[in-house]
């Protein structure tokens, strides 16, 4: 989207400019994303395909790997925190799905998943691999696939709602479940919500959200009491406009044990021997199309401020939609550290046989080998890459300063103390290791690395103390 000044040159690529704040609760991280499309700025801004600038707030850093954190944060903190309601997991977070709830309870639903496809086009665009697993079927149709071009089933969206009540209820009387079932489908309450996010966060987003939980607490005593939404609801009728544009700090309506009527049935209708197929036919529909059908085409809305109609079709054309959930959020699952390692480069003097790499290699393997230091794989990734996923392709594929293919790269750090941190280079995915005397000190600083750098992205982040 080059645009020319009035002589016939082009002109200065557009500046979207986003001043972020990592300290911010998951309400205040959806509240800037609000201003911002309310202010038409930032993600909000008319034209996002040019420069796209993020600084945090008291930090010095900048560049491509500042903006891919950025849209990390934003994308686990503002749409992925079960208290937004707009993302919801089936699978233990490995992939997502709008949350039906949201049109029923979030008066501003519409700018909200307009920003969510904003944030994917922006992704996309810029050759980041996103920290937002979009399940392939919702990618299917924000692209605009055919439904007879899709093969999902229920079991894809809910293995355990096929099983344990699609399944049973075709092969058994329906009168042997004890008690009646109503024609109708739970949105599932906030408290399942946040039991399902608890039981499902690894223990680094557990310590995170324990310190932020003061502030959050705090936040929902002093918000205005949400209203609750009716026992049964109807799209039709309970769906709310969601057009409203602010970034006021107003509470969702309560969904609690609120549950949707299927299809065509009348409210209080229960499901017998005789009507049973039909209510296994009106949730497949429900589940895999009508509850998510309205945010998806307000996802689309923000999509195509970057990326036009052709484009969409290309991809279309060339890509099947789990390609593209892949080229969107990477390989999901374990990081693979022998394929991380074959595709590591050695700069300014280190090689594999040095002392130092084959320490940092024995860490990260044993990070790799223990259940309780897993986790700090992919913190590993993000603190020298700016991404805490691995491109399709794998390592192999990993990118750096303006979306271009750079390798992760290990450097020679002499011009640190034997008592510094590592520093990292994310926008060139590089790390600079100081020369350390032993493998428990290799150790000791990659760990305390991790744990400064969670909590502050900074260009003097990987120096320690005395070394600054």
């Amino acid at each position: 989207q080059a645009a020319e000044s009035p002589d016939g040159d082009l002109a200065d690529p557009p500046l979207a400019f986003v001043e972020g704040d990592r300290w911010l609760s998951p309400a205040g991280q959806l509240a800037a994303l609000r201003r911002q499309l309310c202010e038409g700025i930032g993600l909000g801004s008319e034209d996002i395909c040019g420069e796209f600038e993020v600084r945090f707030s008291g930090e010095q850093g900048v560049g491509s790997a500042v903006v891919r954190e950025w849209m990390d944060l934003v994308a686990r903190e503002a749409f992925l925190h079960p208290r937004s309601r707009l993302l919801r997991s089936f699978d233990r977070r490995q992939t997502f799905w709008p949350d039906a709830a949201a049109p029923f309870c979030n008066a501003r639903w519409q700018m909200d998943y307009e920003a969510v496809g904003r944030l994917v086009g922006l992704a996309l665009w810029q050759s980041c691999t996103l920290d937002l697993p979009l399940h392939p079927h919702v990618c299917a149709l924000l692209f605009g696939f055919q439904r007879s071009q899709l093969s999902t089933s229920l079991a894809d969206v809910d293995e355990e709602l096929e099983r344990q009540k699609v399944r049973w209820l075709l092969a058994n009387p329906v009168a042997e479940l004890g008690i009646e079932l109503p024609f109708s489908d739970p949105l599932c309450s906030e408290d399942q919500l946040m039991r399902e996010s608890a039981a499902q966060e690894t223990s680094a987003d557990a310590e995170e959200r324990r310190q932020r939980s003061g502030e959050a607490e705090t936040a929902a005593k002093a918000a205005e009491p949400a209203k609750p939404l009716a026992a049964l609801v109807r799209p039709e009728r309970d769906h709310l406009r969601g057009d409203e544009a602010d970034w006021a700090d107003r509470p969702l309506m309560t969904v609690g044990s609120s549950e949707v009527v299927l299809g065509q049935a009348a409210e209080g209708d229960i499901v017998t021997d005789d009507n049973k197929a039909a209510f296994v036919e009106a949730l497949v529909e429900w589940r895999l199309y009508g509850s998510i059908a309205p945010q998806v085409q307000a996802m689309a809305r923000g999509l195509a401020k970057v990326m036009p109609a052709e484009l969409r079709r290309e991809m279309r054309s060339l890509l099947s939609p789990l390609e593209i959930a892949q080229m969107l959020s990477g390989l999901g699952g374990a990081v693979s550290v022998e394929d991380w390692e074959l595709h590591t480069s050695y700069t300014h003097g280190l090689s594999r046989e040095s002392d130092v790499v084959i320490w940092f290699w024995k860490v990260v393997h044993g990070w790799a080998e223990s259940a309780e230091t897993h986790d700090l794989l992919p913190q590993l990734l993000q603190f020298v890459t700016g991404s805490a996923r691995v491109p399709v392709g794998g390592f192999s594929e990993l990118v750096g300063f303006n979306g271009a293919k750079h390798a992760f790269t290990l450097a020679n750090g002499s011009h640190l103390s034997p008592n510094a941190l590592p520093m990292a280079h994310a926008c060139i995915c590089t790390l600079d290791l100081p020369p350390y005397k032993d493998f428990e000190i290799c150790r000791a600083k990659m760990t305390q690395m991790l744990l400064m750098g969670r909590q502050h992205f900074d260009e003097a982040a990987g120096r320690a103390e005395d070394d600054r």
